[in-house]
């Protein structure tokens, strides 16, 4: 059984939800863990593609260094023609510059430079950018796969000033004023691999994805227009957008092509212990899970052999269920419980045929009907699992 690498697609499973899970709640006790586990990718590169490096361009960077190249070009053309007037100019006599100006109103050769361009927006370098991209289990050298991130114009709207009202105890009404605008700042990445395909281009923010941002609130207008320095402002929101698009892309990458580190949030289930009724099967039990799933990735070989004895456990006591009666130490509900731990546990030990059956119990006895929308998702987790497990097997 290879538990190293398990994946899923952008974990949002609503796991979160096993604990509005309704029990008794002086009963029901819980264990949550976050598990580390290497996820598969759901679109595996070829076989020897191991490699990879980040090439960033920035449109505006791009123009604003064409400008820049325009000034100094056209600075030293000026320099040159100036010089090139002033020794025209040096060669004349005093007579003949004094007619000129007397005449022609011709006087002496002034320098006037072209003025240096300024950036109107934020200037990004590649090389910061490049580096939060991490494709994990894989080489950043030359030669290899090719990811191409395009950061293009920042884009926003002409702000607006608005005001809320606001009254006190007394009913006096006061003002506080502040400054909307709506921006974007498209992201476009593509993967190329070492063939010349091209096997995402995706572009982060649609034409019509517009964010609103709002800027603190005054209490005058003239205090609103002393903070708001509109490159400042824009500034700011361009490198928040680029830095969480470089953030969406890492893990779009990671997801869809790399055998990358992730970690899951999961519930194990037991129940406490009372003076009529035992449950230190099922709180070791709970203890075990929770010390396998900590070996998940280090030591698999102990991890899966801890993960078998504690379903070893909930099966056996799966077997005592008595779905009639409310007061029995495995009640309806308690099982209902049971089958949430198995399922989980069977899908880390990859045993998703078994997933499944389980699944069907839980649906055909006389569980808590809770318990099936408590597990909403995990089916489709498990598939997910399944089809990433045979597609890089």
């Amino acid at each position: 059984m290879v538990l190293n690498f398990i994946a899923m697609k952008y974990f949002t499973l609503a796991l979160a939800a096993l604990v509005s899970f309704t029990l008794n709640a002086q009963n029901v006790q819980r264990e949550s863990i976050s598990v580390e586990y290497i996820s598969r990718p759901s679109e595996p590169l070829p076989a020897g593609v191991t490699t990879y490096n980040v090439v960033v361009n920035q449109s505006y960077r791009d123009q604003f260094e064409a400008e820049l190249e325009q000034w100094e070009i056209d600075t030293q053309l000026a320099q040159e023609t100036y010089e090139a007037e002033m020794e025209a100019y040096n060669a004349k006599g005093t007579g003949a510059k004094i007619l000129e100006r007397a005449l022609l109103d011709e006087k002496k050769p002034q320098l006037v430079l072209p003025r240096k361009p300024v950036a109107t927006e934020r200037l990004f370098e590649p090389g910061i950018i490049s580096s939060k991209i991490d494709m994990q289990g894989m080489t950043r050298t030359e030669g290899g796969a090719t990811v191409t991130i395009e950061i293009q114009y920042f884009e926003s709207s002409a702000p607006e000033d608005a005001q809320q009202e606001i009254k006190d105890k007394e009913g006096n009404v006061s003002y506080k004023y502040y400054r909307t605008m709506k921006y974007r700042q498209p992201v476009r990445f593509t993967l190329q691999l070492p063939d010349g395909s091209i096997v995402i281009d995706e572009v982060l923010t649609s034409s019509e994805n517009f964010t609103t941002h709002t800027s603190d609130k005054y209490t005058s207008k003239s205090a609103l227009n002393k903070s708001w320095n509109p490159t400042s402002v824009n500034n700011r929101l361009s490198q928040m957008s680029v830095e969480a698009g470089c953030v969406a892309i890492n893990s779009i990458l990671n997801d869809r092509f790399c055998f990358s580190q992730k970690t899951r949030p999961m519930t194990i289930y037991h129940a406490k212990t009372k003076k009529k009724v035992d449950y230190t099967d099922l709180n070791n039990a709970a203890l075990d899970m929770k010390m396998a799933m900590e070996k998940y990735i280090d030591r698999p070989e102990e991890a899966t052999e801890g993960i078998r004895a504690c379903v070893a456990v909930w099966e056996q006591v799966l077997t005592e269920a008595d779905f009639e009666n409310k007061k029995a130490r495995i009640n309806r509900k308690m099982a209902g419980l049971l089958y949430l731990n198995l399922i989980n546990a069977n899908i880390w030990l990859e045993d998703y045929d078994r997933v499944d059956a389980l699944f069907d119990e839980m649906r055909r006895l006389d569980t808590k009907k809770s318990a099936e929308g408590t597990a909403d998702g995990l089916d489709t987790f498990s598939e997910d699992q399944r089809r990433r497990k045979e597609i890089n097997s």
